[in-house]
């Protein structure tokens, strides 16, 4: 992984701000290795953040989408519960807004159709059976 300019000038300035004036020259590499490994591994811990809130942010944004949509058309279900998706004409974006679809299933999803039941969504193998537990309440096929 490379590491920006500015951080390595900053780590290098930390271990300098460390250092004494008669230290041991292989004392202070051991501990530049230290703080660079520390360094990494904070750098790993945060990416793998910066990523699960990525996907949380995506997941969100596209609800918030689907929420507008909704209202703009009318088609709110506060009160009726959640509408069902009819695996035989919705649209790729209609797919995709259901649990875990994302756009390469939505896609194997329309090239499987038609589907006579709910059921034949796995045996098509357009979704995984732990995909289909996700949506299956929330499918139609007419």
């Amino acid at each position: 992984m490379a590491l920006p300019k500015t951080f390595l000038f900053l780590l290098m300035l930390a271990l300098l701000a460390g250092c004494t004036q008669n230290q041991d020259p292989a004392k202070t590499r051991q501990e530049a290795a230290q703080a660079a490994a520390k360094a990494k591994q904070e750098g790993k811990q945060a990416a793998v953040e910066l990523k699960k809130d990525t996907e949380e942010a995506r997941r969100q944004g596209k609800a918030i989408a689907e929420g507008v949509k909704d209202g703009l058309s009318g088609s709110t279900t506060s009160t009726s519960g959640p509408r069902k998706v009819n695996v035989n004409t919705a649209s790729k974006d209609q797919l995709m807004s259901l649990p875990g679809m994302d756009d390469v299933a939505a896609q194997r999803v329309i090239e499987g159709r038609p589907y006579h039941t709910r059921e034949e969504l796995k045996v098509k193998g357009a979704v995984s059976p732990e995909e289909y537990q996700k949506i299956a309440g929330q499918v139609a096929t007419q």
